[in-house]
C-alpha cells in the first residue's frame, strides 16, 4: 500500500506590525540678506547657534526622538522644496515641529515674509519666503500635531492676511507683529528661552515628566516679561482643533535633593547646573505649591524621582527631616549619592546604610565644578542600577499617539 506523507499545512503570517508614529523637526536659519549687489545688507550673528540648540534637544533620542532636518542658510528653492517634501511624507499620527530663525520683515501686503540666503532687500516679496506658502503647506499636511515656531521680528504678523489654519496646529511666535525680537552672538533671546524650557524640568509644570507645547509657552512667556533689560518682548501663541498640547521633550532624570536649610547656598548651586544639564529637581523649599500639606509634597516628589542626592553636613546630619528623607528614599528603592559638604564624619544610621557609598567631595569655590562630572556619572549609574533592579524610570511618554477627536471651533490665541 503506497505510503501517503500529509504535507504540513501552512501558518497564515502575521500582519505587519504598525508603524510607530514619526516625529520630524523641521530647523531653517538664515541670517543674512542680500543686498541685490553681491553683498550683503543685514548679517544677524547666533542664529547658528539656534539651529545648533534645537538640533541637539529635539534630537536627543531619549528625551526628544525627532528626526531633525536643518537648513542653515537656504535658497529660496530649497526652502521651499524642503518644506514641500517634509509635510507631504508624514501621515496623521505623526507630528511635525517646523521652526525658523533670522530676520523677518512684513511686506507692503501685511503678509510676514523670511528672507533665505538669496533673498534681495530690494525686492522682498519676490525672493523671500512668503506665510502663505508656509501655511499652505501646512494645510496639505496630514499631520494633526503641528508646531510652528519663529524666532524673528514682527513673527506675530505671520497670521496676517492668511488664507487659513490647518487643524491640529499651534504656533509659538517671539513677539507680537509690531515688536522686534532681539539676540546676540549666543543666539536668539527667543530661542534661549525655548531651550531653556526644552533642556529642564522647570518649564513641565504639572510633573508628570514631558514638556508639552502650552507648558513651554507658558515658561517662555513668563520668563520673557521679567526681562528689565529693555530687550522685553511679547511672546504669542495660536491654536487650532488641537485636541491637547503636543508632546515635546522627556524631562531628564528627575533627582530629589535632600538638604539642610543652612546648606541653602550649596543646594541652589548643585540645582542651577543639574537644571542647566536637563535634570528635573525638586527641592522642599521652593517646589511646594500654596495649599500642599508639606509631607505629602515630600512623599509624592520622593515617589516620583529616579534618585536622592544627600547633601551631606554636620547640619543635615542632625536634621530629623532629612534622617526621615532618606529612610523613606531607601523604603522605596531610590538610589542615593551622597555629596559631601564638609568633614563631618557619619555616624549611626548615616554610617551603617550610607557609610559604604562613594562620596563625591563639594567645593563651592571650585570655579571648573569638578565635583560635577562625577555626579553626572553617580546619576547615570544610578539610573542604570533602578533599570536592571527592574523598577522602571520615569518612562518617555512623548511618543504616545493623540487618540481624542479635534474639537471644533475657532483658532484660540492665548495671551
Amino acid at each position: 500500500m503506497p505510503s501517503r506523507t500529509r504535507r504540513a499545512r501552512a501558518q497564515p503570517e502575521p500582519p505587519p506590525a504598525p508603524p510607530s508614529p514619526r516625529r520630524v523637526a523641521l530647523l531653517i536659519g538664515n541670517g543674512k540678506v542680500g543686498d541685490g549687489r553681491g553683498g550683503y545688507a543685514l548679517e544677524l550673528p547666533g542664529i547658528d547657534r539656534d539651529l545648533a540648540g534645537l538640533e541637539a534637544v529635539l534630537g536627543d533620542a531619549a528625551y526628544g526622538g525627532f528626526e531633525v532636518v536643518k537648513l542653515w542658510q537656504p535658497t529660496l528653492l530649497e526652502a521651499r522644496r524642503e518644506i514641500a517634501r517634509v509635510t507631504r511624507s508624514l501621515g496623521s499620527q505623526d507630528t511635525l515641529v517646523l521652526y525658523y530663525s533670522g530676520t523677518s520683515t512684513v511686506g507692503r501686503d501685511g503678509q510676514l515674509y523670511l528672507p533665505v540666503c538669496d533673498s534681495d532687500v530690494e525686492f522682498l516679496e519676490a525672493t523671500c519666503l512668503d506665510a502663505d506658502y508656509v501655511l499652505g503647506c501646512l494645510r496639505g499636511c496630514a499631520s494633526r500635531q503641528q508646531l510652528l515656531m519663529m524666532d524673528g521680528c514682527h513673527a506675530g504678523a505671520f497670521f496676517v492676511a492668511n488664507r487659513g489654519i490647518p487643524d491640529g496646529f499651534c504656533a509659538i511666535m517671539a513677539c507680537g507683529p509690531e515688536e522686534y525680537s532681539y539676540g546676540d552672538a549666543d543666539g536668539g533671546d527667543f530661542t534661549k528661552l525655548l531651550l531653556e524650557g526644552l533642556r529642564g524640568a522647570r518649564a513641565d509644570l504639572d510633573g508628570d515628566g514631558v514638556v508639552t507645547s502650552e507648558e513651554l509657552y507658558d515658561h517662555v512667556r513668563a520668563r520673557a516679561a521679567a526681562r528689565d533689560d529693555g530687550r522685553a518682548t511679547t511672546p504669542q501663541m495660536w491654536t487650532w482643533n488641537l485636541p491637547q498640547p503636543i508632546r515635546l521633550v522627556a524631562v531628564r532624570q528627575k533627582v530629589f535633593v535632600s538638604y539642610r536649610r543652612a546648606d541653602s547656598a550649596a543646594a541652589d548651586a548643585v540645582l542651577a547646573r543639574l537644571e542647566a544639564e536637563g535634570y528635573g529637581v525638586w527641592l522642599d523649599r521652593s517646589d511646594i505649591e500654596g495649599g500642599k500639606r508639606w509631607r505629602m509634597a515630600i512623599e509624592q516628589a520622593l515617589q516620583d524621582c529616579d534618585a536622592v542626592v544627600f547633601m551631606i553636613s554636620q547640619a543635615a546630619l542632625q536634621s530629623d527631616e532629612v534622617y526621615k528623607e532618606l529612610v523613606r528614599a531607601l523604603e522605596l528603592g531610590k538610589p542615593i549619592v551622597p555629596l559631601r559638604l564638609d568633614e563631618a564624619p557619619l555616624y549611626g544610621w548615616f554610617n551603617d546604610k550610607l557609610g559604604a557609598l562613594q562620596h563625591i567631595a563639594y567645593d563651592p569655590k571650585d570655579a571648573a565644578q569638578a565635583w560635577w562630572p562625577r555626579l553626572a556619572r553617580a546619576l547615570r549609574q544610578a539610573r542604570r542600577a533602578t533599570m536592571a533592579a527592574g523598577v522602571a524610570p520615569a518612562q518617555d511618554p512623548t511618543a504616545g499617539r493623540v487618540a481624542a477627536a479635534p474639537r471644533r471651533g475657532g483658532a484660540r490665541k492665548k495671551d
